[in-house]
């Protein structure tokens, strides 16, 4: 087992510049409450789902329980204790007014995912407000007065745009690396032993639950490389390092893939989409990533990379099986290009638990170009439904043939398609029939728009 380290960290927290020595195994939540007394931030679930433990990052909403301490070098941090000065910050008046404060354990996360959403958005409306704390839970409260509380702060005070960090990174490459050469160098260094990470939304929370030593992590959110959206050469590129949030935001995904952004707006709240990455959830290899049907329904080549030179993998080649991939110990996902097509349109549904926070039972994605009113290019492809994410070729040709008995011929045909299990989340039965009726709605709305 790699056995922590003891390294030096600087960023800005609550306005002011912070150098110390911590442990490389501490989460951000621990640095505050254990190492710095900062204890507003609250241990809740650990894993991301409750947003007891909001900070903002960089002016974005973080859990700081899914965040290293080592990838808050060089970034501006803030907490409930520095959201005050003299007086109450507008935001937490109004919880006081409206009522919307009771044990105090909820409430810290409450108020700063609300300042971070003011702070980007001075005058939300209610579905906003709604979008904006959907990743954190109140037991006690009532979202009504909280919902109250938020809207009725806004305007009172300026929006505050990301701080400048006033200190340089000291976490050394290492733990920190600076260039995707000195990541790969990591990884061939330490194959099979170092892990790198991201947004932390899922590696995290398998070491809460003691399947993955925090030691072994190194942190790849500083490499350059990996950033970035962009057209090159008839594909969009999307890097690795793409949050969900920025995908969501992005025009060019928006025209050119469509499904996307629709999937990972359904992927956990605001803090899970501020952090994780497209290519963690593609290294992640679940069977209901979401924003992995997308990339299959736009025929995506995902872009691999080592210190021995670079692969490319077509999406449908790179999962072998549930947590499986073709993704060597010595390898990074740089990453992921997709053709552009003129006039494409798409659709992503899937069905879950309950409507947010709900890993899919069954999800469809569908990518589409017409000519003359009729199909010329159809892509189905299918999440939460066999082993890996699969295409649906059968259905495809169904709603190529066009006509009144299309859309019924490719409801039969993907439930002859699909390979679902019996589990704790849902049935086999019903799996194959929901997949139709997503179909059938996700074809519909293509048509349509």
């Amino acid at each position: 087992m790699t056995v922590a380290d003891v390294i030096d960290l600087a960023f800005t927290l609550n306005r002011q510049p912070v150098r110390l020595r911590t442990r490389s195994d501490l989460r951000l939540l621990d640095l505050l409450r254990d190492e710095l007394r900062l204890t507003g931030a609250k241990e809740g679930c650990g894993k991301g789902e409750c947003g007891a433990c909001t900070v903002i990052v960089d002016g974005r909403a973080a859990d700081a329980c899914l965040m290293m301490a080592f990838q808050a070098d060089g970034a501006v941090v803030e907490t409930i204790e520095g959201l005050a000065g003299t007086v109450l910050h507008p935001l937490q008046d109004a919880f006081i007014e409206t009522g919307g404060v009771q044990c105090g354990i909820c409430i810290p996360g409450m108020v700063m995912a609300g300042k971070a959403l003011l702070d980007r958005h001075p005058a939300p409306d209610l579905d906003a407000i709604r979008s904006g704390l959907a990743g954190n839970l109140c037991r006690c409260t009532g979202y009504t007065k909280i919902f109250a509380a938020v809207a009725r702060a806004a305007g009172r005070a300026a929006p505050h745009p990301p701080a400048v960090a006033s200190a340089p990174p000291a976490a050394p490459g290492y733990y920190r690396p600076r260039s995707l050469e000195e990541a790969l160098e990591i990884l061939a260094q330490r194959p099979g032993e170092a892990r790198p990470v991201a947004g932390g939304t899922d590696v995290l929370v398998r070491a809460k639950d003691g399947q993955q030593n925090r030691a072994s992590l190194f942190d790849v959110t500083a490499v350059a490389e990996l950033k970035g959206i962009e057209e090159r050469d008839g594909h969009l590129w999307m890097g690795a390092g793409a949050t969900h949030t920025e995908i969501i935001a992005s025009p060019l995904v928006a025209r050119h893939l469509p499904s996307l952004p629709q999937a990972c707006a359904v992927i956990g709240g605001p803090q899970i989409r501020n952090r994780g990455t497209l290519g963690g959830n593609l290294a992640n290899a679940s069977p209901a990533a979401d924003t992995v049907p997308p990339l299959y329904a736009a025929d995506a080549v995902v872009e691999l990379v080592s210190v021995s030179g670079r692969r490319e993998v077509p999406v449908a080649e790179f999962f072998t099986g549930p947590r499986q991939s073709v993704l060597a110990p010595d390898e990074l996902i740089v990453g992921v290009r997709v053709p552009i097509r003129a006039g494409v349109r798409g659709c992503f549904l899937r069905l879950g638990q309950r409507q947010a926070q709900a890993i899919s039972k069954v999800s469809v994605a569908v990518g589409m170009t017409f000519h003359d009113g009729r199909p010329d290019w159809v892509r189905v492809a299918l999440g939460a439904v066999a082993p890996t994410v699969v295409r649906a070729p059968e259905t495809e040709k169904a709603l190529l043939g066009g006509g009144y008995e299309a859309l019924r011929r490719a409801r039969d045909a993907v439930r002859a398609e699909v390979e679902p299990i019996d589990d704790l989340r849902s049935t086999r039965a019903y799996r194959r029939e929901m997949t139709a009726g997503l179909l059938e709605r996700a074809i519909r709305r293509v048509a349509e728009a």
